[in-house]
């Protein structure tokens, strides 16, 4: 190998570790606002998502880039959503949400302005169902919750606007399935069945957009 070329090799390695050291050792925060999409799952007798209407999503996050291809991020936030069933007789008013507590993994692929990352991970969900149902001289309004461990997979798309800042879209998708306790009307509408203990899949996708701050 001629001086020349190693002088160039010298170089260009000098170039990519400068590049990956500004990458790695990296702490971040983020904030974004969004939509849910519910998982349009039915649970039988009037119970499930598939009763749900896009609702609203928010979180936060807070991650680590200890290499320049990867990072660790932890977070937490809230999603709604609201959905009426009306039907001869009777109806139900319910609104659920969301708040997840979450532990993620990121592979992560940067471009000179675009920084592309994925992953998955686990977390703690916790859910709360408001009930309302209106029954022939029977209401019913009550309140019940459940937690439950889930999983989670996440799609980030970050533009760069200096070596700070950034806004992005994150796409998430998880599942979990907290025990519920609540009141419904059985499939054929003629009865209250109350005390039902359910597994309800409280999951769906959230597609949100925000910034992202690196220190």
């Amino acid at each position: 190998m001629t001086k020349r070329s190693m002088l160039a090799v010298a170089l260009m390695a000098s170039v990519l570790a400068v590049g990956s050291a500004s990458a790695a050792d990296q702490t971040y925060v983020a904030a974004r606002g969004g939509i849910f999409l519910p998982n349009g799952r039915d649970g039988g007798d009037f119970k499930g998502f598939k009763y749900f209407d896009t609702g609203y999503s928010f979180d936060v996050a807070a991650g680590y880039r200890p290499v320049p291809y990867a990072a660790v991020e932890v977070g937490t936030g809230l999603y709604t959503a609201s959905g009426k069933i009306t039907q001869p007789g009777f109806s139900i008013d319910r609104t659920a949400y969301g708040v997840p507590i979450t532990l993620t993994a990121k592979g992560i692929i940067e471009f000179d302005k675009l920084i592309l990352s994925g992953g998955g991970g686990i977390g703690l969900y916790q859910g709360f169902i408001d009930n309302k149902i209106s029954f022939p001289s029977t209401p019913v309004d009550e309140s019940n919750h459940g937690t439950a461990v889930g999983y989670q997979a996440v799609f980030d798309a970050d533009f760069k606007l200096n070596e700070k800042w950034a806004v992005g879209a994150n796409f998430k998708w998880f599942s979990a399935r907290p025990e519920i306790e609540l009141t419904t009307v059985s499939q054929d509408g003629s009865r209250l069945v109350r005390n039902s203990k359910d597994k309800w899949e409280i999951g769906g996708t959230t597609v949100n957009i925000g910034v992202k701050y690196s220190f």
